[in-house]
């Protein structure tokens, strides 16, 4: 899509660009063609803020400021259209994409968290775990549904209040009123009732009322301390353990694993597939471990057993910290998989392999979502299930050499410090 009208690039050190422009829309990227002069490219991720106002378009860009211009009746054209090619950048970029439910549903979003304040037009969409808003002059919002602490309705507004501080007041759906509140707690709803299924699933003969109230701990995508777990169901670990073991090999691992776990250092949550049926829902384990060093180890077992056949790739070592502790540490990892998306390619791969060309939106995405960062920065290797064995040795391998290595140093087989292989999953 092409718009005319006029720019002004100013910079310091340099003399001011002025003069008509053509601006060119693309997927990733922002192209002005001057008049006079030489055509710019600004990746949509490039653009440090996006603020219309009075019939004009500010832009701020690294060491430099852009104004669009002259735009006349297209001018509320462009910035729908640029606005929501941005987000539909920073989304990706932001690793916030998964199966879409609803959207196109546009309302007045009054935004509050520490430190932060919006308000404006957006568009809302309600995903497979979380709800997002596209507003028309910012970056878009995602609010992960294990994270809704209550939402309220009254006079035709729907406030969302969150465990993380976060705020949302929805007002002007108009028409749509009935049709979003419904939507967003089927979504949430569905949700629920996949972690009470799996939870069914694991503790026959339970009492439905426990099972509901074990689904409000253990809310889809949340690890929570087996010490919790325990405090709110007694019993319903162990029940989730022997779930976990329905499969001689699943047995085998889950026991190695847990008994390298230091006591009361193993959290446990319910995921479901980020590409549903075609990656499977999973338990997720992870176990504290203290020597050699401290360390996180994470396993992912299938919700639905497929009897001695196994889905795993692998299992993943964390350091832990300097600072802190088990408790701080899986609050930082809840933080960061909620922020990632549960993705663990952009983990995975090596600092070489993020430079080819395939990679380019985890590249972009390490330079957006510091969670991301910090994970590959404790990051110290994976061992590989496979039916050649050697996997137990691994992990311990890895163990050992996240003791006496520093961070960001990776083990590869063998023992020797390394670029990752490439290959991995999302």
């Amino acid at each position: 899509m092409k718009f005319e009208g006029s720019y002004s690039l100013e910079r310091a050190g340099a003399p001011p660009e002025k003069g008509a422009v053509v601006l060119s829309l693309l997927e990733d990227s922002l192209v002005l063609a001057p008049a006079r002069g030489t055509p710019l490219t600004l990746p949509w991720e490039s653009l440090l803020s996006f603020s219309p106002a009075d019939h004009k378009v500010s832009l701020a860009i690294s060491g430099a400021s852009l104004v669009i211009s002259g735009l006349g009746y297209k001018y509320d054209d462009l910035v729908r259209r640029a606005s929501r090619l941005r987000n539909e950048r920073l989304i990706k970029l932001g690793l916030a994409g998964e199966p879409m439910k609803h959207s196109m549903i546009e309302a007045d979003l009054a935004f509050s968290a520490p430190g932060r304040e919006f308000a404006g037009r957006c568009e809302l969409r309600i995903h497979e775990t979380s709800l997002l808003a596209l507003p028309e002059t910012a970056e878009y919002l995602r609010l992960p549904f294990r994270y809704i602490a209550e939402v309220k309705e009254e006079d035709y507004a729907v406030e969302i209040r969150a465990v993380t501080g976060e705020t949302w007041r929805l007002s002007g759906l108009g028409g749509k009123y009935d049709h979003f509140r419904g939507s967003l707690a089927a979504a949430m709803d569905g949700n629920a009732l996949f972690v009470q299924g799996a939870l069914a699933a694991a503790m026959p003969g339970a009492d439905p009322l426990k099972v509901r109230a074990l689904s409000g701990l253990l809310k889809e995508g949340l690890l929570v301390a087996s010490e919790a777990i325990e405090k709110a169901a007694p019993g319903a670990f162990v029940l989730i353990g022997k779930r976990i073991c329905s499969s001689k090999t699943d047995a085998a691992e889950y026991g190695f694993l847990k008994g390298l776990a230091a006591p009361g250092r193993l959290a446990f949550g319910v995921k479901k597939g980020l590409m549903g049926a075609l990656s499977g829902d999973h338990f997720v384990l992870v176990f504290g471990v203290e020597k050699p060093a401290p360390a996180a180890v994470v396993e992912y077992f299938l919700v639905e057993p497929a009897g001695e056949k196994t889905d795993k790739a692998a299992t993943y070592v964390y350091r832990l910290p300097p600072a802190g502790g088990w408790e701080e540490f899986l609050s930082f990892f809840n933080r960061a998989m909620t922020a990632v998306n549960f993705r663990r390619m952009p983990v995975l791969l090596s600092d070489e392999a993020l430079l080819a060309p395939k990679n380019a939106v985890y590249a972009g995405a390490l330079a957006r979502v510091p969670e991301l960062r910090e994970l590959r920065s404790l990051y110290a290797g994976r061992a590989v299930h496979s039916e050649d064995g050697g996997w137990e040795a691994d992990v311990k391998a890895i163990l050992g050499f996240a003791a006496s290595s520093r961070a960001p140093a990776r083990w590869r087989k063998g023992g020797a410090a390394g670029p990752e292989e490439e290959e991995g999953e999302e």
